[in-house]
């Protein structure tokens, strides 16, 4: 009799001591697969020295290619000299029983190809609080010399705090390294890859810029900008079509955002813009109508702030009765009674308008007020930045504003910062509290934001606003009403 067993007993146990053996890559236990693709494998995993889950990313033992052990290796070398609060953050890797790994932050939320799937297209303003997050993660490699090449919604992961996080360097390349793609052969997705990549020339910033645009383009409208029957006729596209206006496919996209998403996808790199920092400048400078609640605890968002369209009531006045049957006196030559008619009638427009003006300013200063403590990200920087522009024209709100300095979320407080720089001369005695701001804040987009906006104060002057319409009507209505009395005496 065997001692160890049956045959059969004995390669049941080989099997599942080989199983064994795959569930761990020391010091990480694998717990699952959760994703694959064309650079390897990545498990959820468990680091056994301090008990945490991370995303181990392998390549399989049988990978002999050349190009794809380097791509491998280039991508951990990349990430682990990024180090951004937008970019995946990597902790390392080996190489074990040639089988190589490297271990990095562990996203289970999803990404924006899988928000994408689920919504099929994003409002204009949770796309914009995407992007300047996808821009700052796009600048601080960049400014590495790391071009990404592949830049799409499946590689933008997200936190349950909402945040971004860019992924996948694996077509990474680093101005002034030995190339892993040969000359004249292209990499990439082929939804969102530029001209200058489809032609296998050399690549630039530009070039994440154009994929960038294409990625914008489609969380507007739901679609790629070019998609054709075949992956050669999109490439085609890519080349020589113009795309369609993002305007013509949703009918709430801001032209402004339209026309940044559109300098995106220029063919040439040279008419795109200069950098990702760039973009992310434009894309704050886009405005529109915004919806906020009345109470900032509500989830929903269910009343838009918008200026009503005001009548003038001079010519509501002439709609109704006519010029022709303005009243005449006998004594009274017919001119100077018109002329004080209109006179009185402009001043009394005059009054009417500036008052409903004022209260409508007052009601819209308040929800934008109500709107900067919202349980929504996007919602607050939108209100910040509109608060800050009213600030600069009468001073008002600065004080809320002063608020968001010290928020935890460092987009905020950039928001903040860039709202009170909009408030000029008004906000000057901020100065201090935003030069500490620029010394100890953790984040350097905000302390280089805060030190940019002290200087631009410190040369602001405060701007008054003088009633100039309001002292014209005036005057010509005591010219008029000066000139009558003196003809009619004269009479």
């Amino acid at each position: 009799m065997n001692p160890f067993g049956t045959e059969t007993e004995m390669t049941a146990k080989q099997e599942a001591t080989n199983l064994d053996r795959q569930k761990w890559m020391w010091p990480f236990e694998l717990l699952e697969q959760i994703g694959e693709g064309g650079m390897g494998v990545v498990y959820r995993a468990r680091y056994v020295v301090n008990d945490r889950e991370v995303a181990l990313k392998m390549l399989p033992s049988d990978v002999t290619d050349e190009t794809t052990l380097a791509r491998f290796e280039r991508e951990l070398e990349v990430l682990k000299n990024l180090k951004h609060p937008n970019i995946v953050r990597c902790f390392g890797g080996s190489c074990e029983n040639k089988r190589r790994f490297y271990a990095m932050e562990l996203i289970s939320e999803g990404s924006l190809e899988d928000k994408l799937q689920e919504n099929k297209k994003l409002p204009w303003e949770q796309v914009i609080f995407y992007a300047l997050q996808m821009c700052d993660a796009l600048e601080c490699s960049h400014e590495k010399k790391v071009i990404h090449r592949d830049v799409k919604p499946s590689n933008f992961l997200i936190t349950k705090s909402g945040q971004l996080k860019l992924s996948d360097f694996g077509l990474a390349s680093v101005a002034a390294a030995r190339k892993i793609t040969a000359a004249g052969k292209t990499a990439g997705t082929f939804l969102y890859m530029a001209p200058e990549q489809i032609r296998g020339l050399e690549v630039s910033p530009q070039t994440d810029l154009y994929a960038l645009g294409c990625v914008l383009y489609e969380l507007v409208t739901g679609e790629p900008p070019f998609l054709g029957s075949t992956p050669a006729a999109t490439l085609h596209m890519h080349c020589r079509d113009t795309p369609p206006r993002p305007t013509e496919k949703t009918f709430d996209c801001p032209v402004a955002l339209e026309r940044v998403i559109l300098q995106l996808l220029e063919k040439e790199e040279k008419d795109r813009q200069t950098s990702a920092a760039e973009v992310g400048r434009q894309l704050r400078s886009v405005r529109q109508t915004v919806t906020v609640v009345s109470n900032p605890n509500d989830k929903g968002l269910d009343r838009p702030l918008q200026r009503p369209e005001l009548e003038d009531p001079a010519t509501a006045f002439f709609k109704t009765v006519g010029p022709g049957k303005i009243l005449k006196h006998d004594s009274i030559p017919n001119w100077v009674v018109i002329s004080l008619f209109v006179s009185l009638l402009c001043s009394l427009s005059w009054n009417l308008v500036s008052s409903i003006q004022a209260r409508s300013g007052r009601q819209g200063e308040k929800l934008w007020v109500e709107a900067a403590t919202h349980s929504q990200q996007p919602v607050r920087i939108e209100a910040i930045g509109a608060l800050g522009k009213i600030a600069g024209e009468s001073g008002h709100n600065l004080d809320v504003i002063r608020n968001g300095l010290n928020d935890e979320s460092w987009q905020i407080r950039e928001a903040s910062v860039l709202a009170m720089e909009e408030g000029g001369g008004h906000a000057k005695k901020f100065i201090p509290a935003l030069m500490q701001l620029s010394k100890q804040d953790e984040n350097e987009k905000v302390r280089s934001s805060a030190l940019k906006a002290v200087e631009t104060l410190k040369a602001a002057k405060t701007r008054y606003n003088y009633p100039i319409g309001g002292i014209l009507i005036g005057t010509m209505l005591f010219a008029a009403t000066g000139a009558g009395i003196f003809y009619w005496m004269k009479s």
